[in-house]
């Protein structure tokens, strides 16, 4: 498994997973047995498993994301665009896309627009923008020279795009062209979250580090080199007060807290496998998804593992949750996706 090479790449990691996770998927009351046991382990939360979909033949899912008014699922990965009912997870439609393979997706502020990004490996990076929620392409954007793993928009109309061509990309969609090009990774930039301030900017990839960068004036603000493996994933937490921080997941199977302003690793917790994808319940608790299919739920207070639930049968690559009922989705081998309920026992 190319996870601890030197030359990882996304790409690399879906075609493995293709590879080696070839599962019978048990019978969900198999699922429900081993959630109950697990439960008996866990005083302070509880978790269910609420609904499935798993077609045997499909390409890994990529990413997940809740349309902004929280009735539909939409996944992206080699099948093109995926669109679910929710919560029944019922497939509505699959949408070709303009790139063979996705890694990512992202709503605008407005909800009237749907980001997906991909591309060609070592060839091209493509971003296509769809109209929400009658789901039409309106632009293909193709500025990157391989392909495109994350995207956060600016507002309505910018969007922010990274690459394994180690570039970030600034795009007024409006006029489909290029603002600005930021520089500074050594290797393909994985993730990226922008700061409620608007115009600060972290980013994380293969080359190990966690960048800050303001955006209006392109600086690289600081680089925070603490991991010791490939980021994967940055969330940012939801809070109104204080310092903002955010979380990073990593192949050195930690997950790591960081107030990006000042530049300080505030803590962190390694878990018994590597997370792929993470994502917050809420202030307190965040949630990765695991190489070994698992959900783990962590207090970043207590930089502790609170509940370690099987989500997925192979790689769980992707995780979100749910707007308003707080219900998680994940995604991952085989084109599964899982949807869970963790709720905190008063």
């Amino acid at each position: 498994m190319c996870i601890g090479c030197s030359r990882e790449t996304k790409e690399h990691k879906l075609n493995s997973a293709k590879r080696c996770d070839r599962v019978v998927f048990a019978p969900i009351l198999l699922a429900c047995s081993l959630l109950a046991c697990s439960l008996l382990a866990c005083s302070l939360l509880t978790c269910s498993l609420l609904a499935s979909c798993a077609f045997a033949s499909d390409p890994p899912i990529t990413a997940v994301a809740f349309s902004p008014d929280g009735k539909y699922v939409v996944a992206t990965s080699q099948a093109g665009l995926q669109i679910l009912s929710y919560p029944e997870l019922t497939k509505q439609k699959t949408i070709k896309a303009a790139a063979a393979n996705l890694h990512c997706l992202a709503f605008s502020p407005d909800g009237k627009q749907l980001a997906i990004g991909g591309g060609n490996p070592s060839e091209e990076g493509i971003v296509e923008i769809f109209s929400w929620p009658d789901a039409k392409s309106l632009m293909k954007l193709t500025d990157h020279e391989d392909s495109v793993l994350s995207l956060v928009w600016r507002d309505d109309s910018k969007l922010l795009s990274s690459s394994l061509d180690r570039e970030i990309k600034l795009w007024d969609v409006d006029k489909k062209k290029v603002l600005h090009t930021y520089s500074g990774h050594s290797r393909g930039v994985t993730t990226l979250r922008l700061l409620k301030d608007g115009k600060t900017l972290v980013s994380a990839g293969n080359d190990q580090s966690v960048r800050v960068w303001n955006i209006d004036s392109g600086e690289l603000v600081r680089s925070l080199n603490q991991h010791t493996k490939p980021v994967h994933a940055l969330a940012l937490r939801p809070s109104e007060g204080g310092l903002r921080m955010v979380a990073s997941a990593a192949g050195d199977r930690t997950i790591r807290f960081w107030q990006p302003t000042i530049g300080r690793m505030v803590r962190y917790v390694r878990l018994q496998s590597e997370p792929l994808n993470i994502a917050w319940l809420n202030e307190t608790l965040i949630a990765a998804a695991c190489v070994d299919g698992h959900v783990r739920v962590v207090d970043a207070n207590k930089v502790k593992v609170m509940q370690d639930q099987p989500g997925i049968k192979g790689w769980a690559y992707a995780i979100a949750v749910h707007p308003s009922d707080g219900r998680l989705v994940a995604g991952g081998a085989d084109g599964q996706m899982r949807r869970l309920r963790f709720s905190i026992e008063k």
